[in-house]
């Protein structure tokens, strides 16, 4: 990694991605303040913007930012999306890219782009980093600076890609509780969704499961367990606070009308548990967050093998599976991702 990470930014490290594992907040990422400025102070920005990119439009959607007023956001999409050099370029990368390295800053500074929209704006110098699954582009995040201030550079490129991970399940997290369609089938929303959600009838106070996930939850628990949780989820949902139960945090996901509303069951990071942490939070199978764990301790592919007994090449099997989950390249990237994570 470019530099030295602080011990200042290793803490700011660890409560962004602390954050980015709770359930997210329908609206988008930065609908979270604490998140949000969390981020800006972890890289010093004056701006954060996030959009989404709509391939039938052919056009960037859902913009929102902090740092600057939402007539920002609107200008961006109703206008000058069109004239923006940077993103369409940008936009099929993987990694986070300075802008300066997509156009040249002499470059950038003669387009209408800058002169009209940036500079304006005082926001002229940045990061963006898109966020994919597979071919699915589900969000982006943008990380600005101000004239005068200095040029972001490898250093916070390197600190931004170790929180892709968590920005991307996050994102993922978004994506499931967006509106599809028409946005009014709330079941089939709820269908979709990764983790266990249970439908509330306002009218009973009734809770039924809303997708498998949650029969399965269900079926594990006792009667008096289920009964218990039930009570629980009727009240989040009448409140709307978020409520921890075990190594869950249940939150009022999306509310209907006529439809009442569902709570979704998000797994969190906690200090105890990790490798089960990393299961639920990740999708990993327990030998796979087992290797995890052993690689962020520093152990080789060698050691691994030995502690868990079993061969050299089946934890290069496991490694290559965690790659593909964590979305990384390799095991530096995946120790960087796990450290961060792990504290």
């Amino acid at each position: 990694m470019p530099g030295t990470v602080t011990l200042e930014e290793s803490r700011q490290l660890m409560r962004v991605a602390q954050r980015l594992c709770r359930p997210p907040r329908p609206g988008g990422l930065l609908a979270d303040q604490a998140l949000a400025d969390d981020l800006a102070r972890l890289f010093q920005a004056d701006f954060l913007g996030h959009t989404r990119w709509n391939p039938g439009r052919r056009a960037f959607e859902n913009a929102h930012c902090v740092g600057r007023g939402d007539d920002m956001a609107r200008q961006y999409v109703e206008h000058f999306q069109f004239e923006d050099p940077i993103s369409p370029k940008a936009r099929h990368r993987r990694a986070p890219s300075l802008t300066g390295s997509v156009v040249p800053r002499h470059e950038l500074a003669r387009t209408r782009y800058y002169a009209e929209f940036l500079l304006p704006f005082k926001t002229v110098d940045g990061i963006d980093l898109y966020l994919y699954q597979g071919a699915h582009n589900v969000g982006d995040l943008r990380i600005w600076r101000a004239p005068g201030r200095k040029p972001l550079g490898e250093h916070e490129v390197a600190l931004l890609e170790l929180l892709r991970p968590h920005l991307l399940n996050s994102m993922l997290s978004l994506d499931e509780l967006a509106p599809h369609g028409d946005g009014s089938d709330l079941a089939s929303t709820a269908e979709r969704c990764r983790w266990p959600c249970f439908a509330r009838d306002a009218a009973r106070h009734a809770v039924r499961p809303a997708n498998p996930a949650a029969e399965q939850l269900l079926g594990e628990l006792g009667e008096d367990e289920a009964l218990a949780l039930r009570q629980r989820i009727v009240r989040v949902a009448s409140t709307g606070r978020p409520s921890a139960w075990g190594e869950f945090t249940l939150c009022v996901a999306r509310s209907g009308d006529d439809a009442g509303s569902w709570v979704q069951l998000v797994p969190v990071l906690s200090a105890t548990g990790p490798a089960r942490d990393l299961e639920r939070a990740f999708g990993l199978t327990p030998r796979e967050a087992q290797v995890c764990l052993q690689l962020a301790a520093g152990r080789t592919d060698e050691q691994i093998a030995a502690s868990l007994g079993i061969s050299y090449w089946t934890v290069r099997t496991h490694l290559r599976k965690v790659f593909i989950k964590f979305e990384v390249a390799n095991r530096v990237e995946l120790t960087r991702a796990l450290v961060t994570l792990n504290g």
